[in-house]
């Protein structure tokens, strides 16, 4: 008879372990030496330099109204660009064509030494409340070297 309950109680906890949610992915360098973080980052930290920029890229609908704001800005992360480009570029850029998702870029440029989080929302902002998405990311900028 102990055997089913002990039995119930690690089926619940496999489950739940499949359900946790899988580790973030860790920021990349690109060639220009700008810091990468897309959704794949959602929840992760990220360690830069003063003068080293971090660009956010997250996709969204912005032919539906929907786009990613900051919530949260550090006040040592300068919003230095933001740009979008499509997710389907050999489609998306046919004449004709209108509509699909695209990734908005936000590029945060590190002007002090701190340690915050960056909180984004993917919205309709005329709408108020309700969100299709957050994101979040902890940052921590050290001195230049």
């Amino acid at each position: 008879m102990l055997l089913r309950p002990i039995l119930v109680l690690a089926l619940a906890g496999g489950l739940l372990a499949a359900c946790a949610r899988a580790p973030a992915e860790p920021v990349t360098e690109m060639a220009d030496g700008v810091l990468y973080a897309g959704a794949e980052q959602d929840g992760s930290a990220v360690e830069m330099r003063v003068g080293q920029t971090l660009r956010v890229e997250l996709e969204t609908i912005p032919t539906a109204g929907y786009v990613w704001e900051i919530e949260d800005q550090p006040d040592f992360l300068e919003l230095v660009a933001e740009n979008t480009r499509p997710t389907h570029p050999e489609v998306q850029n046919q004449e004709g064509f209108t509509g699909g998702n695209h990734f908005m870029a936000f590029d945060l440029q590190a002007t002090a030494p701190g340690k915050a989080t960056i909180k984004m929302r993917n919205h309709r902002p005329w709408e108020g409340g309700d969100e299709i998405g957050k994101y979040r990311i902890d940052v921590t900028v050290t001195p230049a070297q």
